[in-house]
């Protein structure tokens, strides 16, 4: 459990990288696309519930211990309020994706399969379309900078779309939703403040606004990589 949550921190500091992220931008005009296969299982099965230096990690290895067990009691308490209420973060992704690129004018069909891992697919089955659309949110849920820091809704994703009869890229980029620091030359989102919840407690005592503010970060994560295709 410690080890696991040692690797959420580290996507979580991606953001610090000294390099500056370079997007490759989308050229509808000459990229001839019309029919798009979206890539399925593009998230994790259970959101985050993350407090950036944790207050009990700053007391040596035991502090660390104590504190991934805190970490990961209030991830699965945050993952129980949700179940509650049948959220589904990759079917309001999928949906809203799909939607948003079918009034762009394109004919969009989920390309069924899993992950070995939260990254890019590294082959794209046989879909009968111009392009695959590849979004791999890497981490969703909710973070706090600190102790005594609102938790608030976080997603980081990265896209890309693939040209299906040579497999040239078309268009790669990352959103990141309230992202812990910033980074050079990705998409940023800020988060909305409607949905910022006080501490643990404040995150569980009301499901459905706990749900709402996932599903808005999400919509709004959709909405960007969409708008990344016009």
């Amino acid at each position: 459990m410690f080890k696991k949550l040692l690797a959420i921190a580290a996507a979580m500091t991606v953001t610090a990288c000294a390099s500056p992220y370079i997007a490759t931008p989308y050229d509808r005009t000459t990229a001839n696309v019309t029919t798009i296969a979206l890539a399925d299982d593009s998230l994790a099965p259970q959101a985050i519930a993350y407090e950036v230096a944790s207050t009990g990690a700053n007391f040596g290895l035991i502090g660390a211990l104590v504190d991934a067990g805190i970490q990961e009691s209030r991830k699965q308490a945050v993952n129980d309020a949700l179940g509650t209420v049948q959220f589904d973060a990759e079917t309001i992704l999928e949906r809203r994706i799909t939607s948003t690129l079918t009034t762009q004018g394109y004919t969009v069909q989920t390309l069924s399969g899993d992950r070995e891992k939260r990254d890019f697919l590294v082959s794209y089955p046989a879909a009968g379309s111009d392009a695959y659309l590849d979004i791999v949110v890497t981490e969703y849920g909710y973070m706090s900078s600190g102790a005594g820091q609102p938790f608030r809704p976080t997603v980081y994703a990265k896209v890309r779309l693939m040209r299906a009869s040579d497999n040239t890229l078309l268009m790669e980029n990352m959103i990141l939703y309230n992202p812990i620091a910033p980074t050079e030359g990705v998409i940023t989102l800020a988060p909305n403040p409607e949905y910022a919840f006080r501490n643990r407690e404040g995150l569980l005592e009301d499901p459905t606004r706990l749900a709402a503010g996932l599903e808005d970060a999400l919509v709004r994560v959709a909405d960007t990589a969409a708008q990344l295709m016009r």
